[in-house]
């Protein structure tokens, strides 16, 4: 069976013929890497189709790829010519008469991505090019059901209007050409890790809405981290829980925060009390590891940590024990962050698919601090299969996770967590509006990405990071529209980049829009009047 048989090519789908020059303005030559191609009369290829260049010499095998440029040639528009025309009152009416005029041509570039070949019972082989394309082949738009076999990704099993698949999670839509198909992530990309990136408003947490409408629908836990407040109304529509840190849902056991986030809770420390409760504390952390590795609760009483700091004290005779005791006291006492008490959140994870806790109201710091010590616990918890599987997602990632070596404890902690969680059965969801200010190994750690419009700054960071997406696509990305994602990924994962439509939302509520400001004044003087 041939591959123009096999995929049904008909004249209706043939939009050109390989073509070659030597001159970059005409397209050039057919490479390992690009093919041009002669547009026939009429046709009106899409940027992005998804096209297949037959060859000469074998009826079974042919090249694949996607337009990603295109420019036309017309020798009656030259512009020196025009000029003459308009400085001697001879302006030309025929300029671009027909896309059969013989003064015209318009001439397309397609990345290479590979070759199809058709084995003896039909199926399809997708490899690398190993062949050089050949000129004055028939180029035709592949029809958009073989772009799943091209991506290697999950094809659409709907039984119902809605496309499923068991294997993947349903984000958008792939077009090519006119048509356009559902864009499955397979469920192996979850515990690969994930990074959302994008600047502000392009799409970014509704993107992650949807993510979190599959994984809810494929009964995967998740908790995350909020700064804006945007996931608030998508837990509670997804039968989870919007938990505030620092209320008595979600608290930190003093035990397990670590040292240097615990001494920060009391300033101005004498070297002589700081090096009592330093002290102390270190018999405190030690006993929550252990108890953290054994499964049982952390309720080590903060009174145990003022004896030890008293024990040691007396045992040296120091002059700050007595202050010391005090102060630490007074600390635990003004935080509404810390508790002595066994944490109950953790076991949220059994019973509900979406915990989300938000953390915008409290100082950076502070943030660190909660999401340190909370990957801390569930890192450990999770080892002893304690709690299920799950996926952890953190906005506005780059607060927690920042470039550079002066870091603290707590996000080195995290940072830990992100690189083993793999192998814990844990997947990881960044956000991000400035990848620049992120850790860069951490960004390589997730091995798909999400990325909306980017800054140029930005784009740079990433640019090495988006699989085989070639230069005049990745020039495009600080202009893409809102809601449209590159989506990349390892080639055992997704064989090649690709353009996505982030799909709508179909039973959660984005609460993030951009405001209208001139709106949002309007309606308050009418509600200030009102009252």
């Amino acid at each position: 069976m041939s591959i123009r048989t096999a995929l049904s090519l008909t004249d209706d789908t043939l939009i050109g013929e390989t073509s070659s020059s030597e001159y970059s303005a005409e397209g050039g030559t057919p490479t390992f890497d690009r093919i041009p191609f002669r547009v026939r009369a009429g046709q009106r290829p899409n940027l992005n189709t998804f096209v297949i260049a037959l060859r000469q010499d074998d009826d079974n095998r042919a090249h694949y790829g996607r337009i990603i440029a295109g420019s036309e040639l017309n020798l009656r528009a030259r512009p020196g010519g025009m000029q003459k025309d308009d400085a001697y009152g001879m302006r030309r009416t025929d300029i671009r008469s027909s896309e059969l005029s013989p003064d015209l041509v318009r001439v397309m570039e397609i990345e290479l991505l590979g070759e199809i070949s058709i084995r003896d019972g039909g199926s399809f082989e997708v490899t690398e090019p190993t062949q050089l394309p050949h000129t004055g082949q028939p180029v035709y738009e592949l029809p958009a059901t073989i772009i799943p076999k091209l991506l290697n990704i999950p094809e659409d099993e709907r039984e119902l209007d809605k496309p499923n698949s068991a294997s993947g999670l349903y984000l958008g839509r792939i077009e090519s050409g006119g048509h356009s198909i559902p864009f499955f992530l397979p469920n192996s990309a979850i515990a690969r890790h994930i990074a959302v990136l994008g600047k502000t408003g392009v799409g970014k947490s509704y993107a992650v809405g949807v993510l979190m409408e599959e994984l809810y629908e494929k009964q995967i836990p998740m908790l995350s981290f909020d700064v804006l407040g945007d996931a608030e109304q998508t837990a509670r529509e997804l039968n989870g829980r919007h938990i505030v840190a620092g209320t008595d849902d979600f608290k930190i056991p003093y035990s397990i925060v670590g040292l240097e986030e615990f001494l920060a809770f009391i300033p101005n420390l004498t070297s002589d009390q700081r090096e009592l409760i330093a002290s102390a504390y270190g018999n405190i952390f030690d006993e929550a590891l252990d108890k953290l590795e054994k499964g049982e609760k952390l309720n080590i009483p903060f009174s145990q940590l003022t004896s030890l700091v008293e024990d040691i004290g007396q045992s040296i005779n120091s002059r700050a024990t007595t202050n010391a005791v005090r102060r630490v006291q007074a600390a635990f006492n003004r935080s509404s962050l810390l508790t002595d008490q066994p944490v109950t959140w953790t076991e949220l994870l059994e019973k509900s698919t979406l915990i989300n806790i938000y953390v915008g109201h409290l100082g950076q710091w502070q943030r660190n601090l909660v999401v340190g010590a909370a990957a801390r616990i569930l890192q450990r918890l999770r080892r002893r299969n304690h709690i299920p599987p799950f996926v952890l997602v953190i906005d506005e990632a780059h607060l927690f996770l920042p470039g550079g070596s002066d870091l603290p404890p707590s996000t080195l902690v995290l940072r830990e967590m992100i690189r083993t969680a793999r192998h814990d059965s844990v997947g990881v969801v960044l956000l991000s509006q400035s990848p620049s200010s992120m850790d860069r190994q951490i960004l390589l750690t997730c091995n798909t990405r999400m990325l909306f419009a980017l800054d140029p700054e930005d784009l740079r960071v990433v640019a090495g990071q988006i699989g085989d997406l070639p230069e005049e696509t990745i020039k495009r990305i600080p202009r893409m529209a809102r809601g449209t994602a590159v989506f990349t990924s390892g080639m055992d994962i997704m064989r090649h980049a690709v353009i996505v439509k982030i799909r709508e939302r179909t039973f959660t509520t984005h609460v993030a829009e951009t405001p209208d400001l001139r709106e949002a004044v309007e309606k308050w003087h009418k509600e200030q009047r009102t009252n």
